[in-house]
């Protein structure tokens, strides 16, 4: 197998499989659960085209057995003489005997079988790891990033118009300022778009306008709330949007984009031209100065930890219970003191 000239993006995946159909090995790392989506699935769609009908998932845990990758063969169903193995590595670390396995399975993957590990967008540390470069170097490997702030426009205009929508420049702008950091929140507003009888091009009024922007008017007031470290209230808030079938996805954009703001702001040198870059009204940001001071360095950690198990509570049905996990993260927010048990 050629290494691969270069990184990819999901929409241009198409093409290349146009040109060399499926290889033995896909990397698919990214941030972005979105884009992960939309290769593994164009991935899954030219496989089927190639007569692949089979498909194992695997999640590395703990408990993973990496002699499964060498093994497959004997074990083909009766329906296929190629299967295709996804492999899920959730933090992007195989550990020694994982990374031994990775380096030895691409120096000759097997010819009955097409493995797509799926994993984060890696830290520059694991970047350099010998078992990531000798795997990269012989596989297909495609970048699932959120694109950068001034690519988010044109990322939403392309977006729309696969449902069919056409947006005016407002409208457009005003999508990128809500959905950045949450583009599969993004993709589901569009996709109820596409089914509105909105006149088109669709203005940035008639967004404000419509339905949805009454659950997100909600979502803010919960978002005041935790701001004001109102945990009364912010409880409260949060029963009521869980009581009206609030979007997880609305929702989880919000607390991470909170926890991202707050991260921001506190590694910043300014803290006032550090508000503006990130969006925080001049009103607000004393209460953001306040935010940032009650969240330890802790506090703001565990927060990332829940933050994650929101996602795969939503996403992947890991079995917590996702209102439980919500409550937590808000009461964090308010009250990171109570929930790490440090005395005041």
């Amino acid at each position: 197998m050629q290494p691969s000239a270069a990184q990819l993006t999901a929409s241009q995946l198409p093409g290349f499989f146009e040109r060399q159909g499926l290889p033995p090995i896909v990397c698919v790392f990214g941030d972005t659960p979105l884009l992960i989506d939309d290769a593994l699935q164009l991935i899954r769609q030219q496989a089927r085209q190639q007569g692949i009908d089979e498909r194992l998932r695997w999640l590395q845990d703990g408990q993973f057995d990496w002699q499964q990758l060498f093994d497959q063969s004997a074990s083909l169903s009766l329906f296929s003489s190629v299967r295709l193995v996804e492999l899920e590595m959730p933090e992007g670390k195989p550990g020694r005997e994982g990374g031994d396995a990775l380096r030895q399975y691409s120096q000759a993957p097997p010819t009955d079988q097409i493995l797509v590990i799926v994993g984060p967008k890696l830290k520059q540390e694991q970047l350099k790891a010998k078992w990531y470069k000798d795997l990269t170097s012989q596989s297909l490997l495609v970048s699932a990033n959120s694109p950068d702030r001034p690519a988010l426009p044109r990322f939403v205009q392309s977006r729309a118009q696969r449902h069919n929508i056409q947006l005016d420049t407002d409208a457009t702008q005003l999508l990128a300022d809500w959905f950045e950091g949450n583009l599969l929140a993004l993709d589901q507003e569009l996709q109820k778009l596409a089914l509105s009888d909105l006149p088109q091009p669709i203005t940035a009024a008639a967004i404000q306008s419509a339905a949805e922007d009454q659950s997100r008017f909600n979502v803010f007031a919960l978002q005041e709330a935790i701001i004001q470290a109102d945990l009364d209230n912010a409880l409260h808030r949060l029963a009521r949007l869980f009581e009206e079938d609030v979007e997880p996805a609305i929702l989880n954009w919000m607390l991470q984009r909170e926890w991202q703001t707050v991260s921001n702001l506190q590694q910043a040198a300014n803290f006032g031209e550090a508000c503006r870059r990130n969006g925080v009204w001049r009103q607000q940001e004393n209460a953001y100065r306040q935010f940032c001071q009650r969240m330890s360095p802790e506090a703001v950690s565990k927060a990332a930890e829940l933050l994650v198990r929101l996602e795969y509570a939503f996403k992947r049905d890991s079995g917590e219970h996702y209102p439980t996990l919500v409550s937590h993260l808000v009461t964090l927010y308010c009250r990171p003191q109570q929930v790490l048990g440090i005395r005041p």
